[in-house]
Parts: structure tokens; sequence; C-alpha cells
């Protein structure tokens, strides 16, 4: 396991705030003497390093009559704020690429035979840029073994933060589709589905006999076969722009369907 210190120090929190705010998780709320007492580090060093988890906002202070009384961040809000951070750089990573040098403009392909492949789509999809959008081709049998791959839990992280992103969906399904999310989701994440801001439209099996599904995002185009756990990504533009362009003609003939 890796130890505390040392993945805080990545969220710019030195050893001793580290320290600090581990005593006060265990103190619960307390007065700079009480910390110091627990970590054994003198009172005037203590109190530098809990104003600065202060101006982190990984302590609270409130006074209580001429005392002042600390209290650590819960670190499950911690988790999330850590995220939030995480997501927010990801998103920005598509525009600090812009500034390398540019390279031959070969398309660089990706294969993975497993589960994990699937999670590092739906990880760059949940971390574009706020705003931005990604697209979808699937087919009943590949939406089917989709919606049983990841567990509700999974499901709810992702649903939740292509909501709180603002990340647009438009989604091509067959029409023997339609059903497989009811079936397959728990009711809470289907329940999310109507708050996402997505559009969804259908066509005829006979009109796209697609057993496997396509999502393009950015400069990326990756084909899934959830059944296998096949994922092969192609991260080119003009590839990715060609399936778009396919994609937008299907889109504008199929007709639209609604989760409510």
């Amino acid at each position: 396991m890796i130890p505390i210190k040392e993945i805080l120090t990545h969220f710019s929190v030195t050893a001793d705030e580290t320290d600090v705010y581990l005593a006060l998780l265990a103190l619960g709320t307390a007065n700079v003497t009480e910390i110091a007492k627990k970590i054994k580090k003198n009172r005037t060093a203590t109190y530098f390093h809990v104003r600065k988890l202060v101006e982190k906002e990984l302590v609270s202070i409130a006074k209580e009559g001429r005392v002042l009384k600390f209290t650590a961040a819960p670190p499950a809000e911690l988790a999330g704020r850590f995220d939030r951070l995480v997501t927010d750089f990801k998103s920005l990573v598509p525009q600090m690429e812009a500034l390398k040098k540019a390279e031959i403009d070969t398309p660089r392909v990706e294969v993975s035979e497993s589960r994990s492949g699937y999670l590092k789509i739906y990880d760059e999809i949940s971390s574009l840029p706020v705003g931005e959008e990604f697209i979808v081709i699937e087919g009943k049998d590949a939406l089917n073994n989709e919606l049983k791959l990841l567990t509700d839990a999974e499901w709810n992280v992702f649903f939740t933060r292509i909501i709180d992103r603002k990340i647009r969906t438009r989604l091509l399904l067959t029409s023997g589709s339609l059903e497989s999310p009811r079936r397959n989701l728990s009711e809470e994440n289907y329940k999310l589905i109507d708050k996402r801001e997505m559009q969804t439209r259908y066509v005829g099996e006979d009109v796209l006999p697609i057993k496997n599904m396509v999502i393009a995002y950015g400069n990326t185009l990756a084909y899934l076969f959830p059944e296998t756990n096949l994922v092969m990504t192609v991260r080119h533009k003009g590839i990715t722009d060609s399936f778009k362009a396919t994609f937008e003609a299907l889109f504008s003939m199929a007709k639209s369907h609604s989760w409510k």
C-alpha cells in the first residue's frame, strides 16, 4: 500500500502537514497545544503547519471563547476534491499535447484484451473538457454485454462525472437495444440517464446490423467488443473525422428516442 504521506505530497501537502492532518483526524476537534502534544512537536511549528492546512482548506477553524479550535476535513471530502483536480488536469491534456511539436501524421493504434481497456476509455471520456461531446454507435448484443461489464458503483461514478462535467452524448442504437438499459442498470443509474445531456436515436436492426460498439471523442476512435473484452483505439484526426461524417449521415436519418 502506498504510504499516506507519499500520496498527499502529490497534492502539495508536506510530511509535517500530513502529521497534523492525521492527528486532527484522531483528535476530532483540537487546539494547537493538543495537536502539538499528539505529534510531539513544539507549539510554534505546529501552529505554522496548521495555518498552512487552513489555507489549503484541509482544516477548518472555529473560535470557542478565546481558544482557536481546528477540525480536519473528512477523508471522503478530500478524495472527492483530489478526484476533481485529477479530472480537471486530464481535461487539459489535449490542449497540452497540442503544444508539442507536430509529429508525422501516423495513426496510433492500441489494442487491449481486458476489462481495464474499457475502464481506460470510460475514464478518458468522463475526463473530457467541460461541455465536450462524444458519439456512439452500438448494437443490441454489444450494449447488453457492455452494461454487464461494469458494476453498479462504476456506472454510477461514470454517469455522475459525465453529468457534473456537462459532457454531451449522441447515441445511435439499433431498435433491439432500447430496452437493454432498463433491464441491466439499477434504478438509480437508470434515472441518471435522464439527467445526462444526451440525444438518442435508433434505426432498425436490418439497417445497421452492428454487433460491436464504436465511440468517437476528440481525435480518438475506439472499437469495443464487450463480449470478448477487446478494445482497439485509433488516435488520428483524419480517421476520426471520417467516422464522425458517417455518424452524422446515419444520425440524421434515425428516429428519436426518449429514456423517460
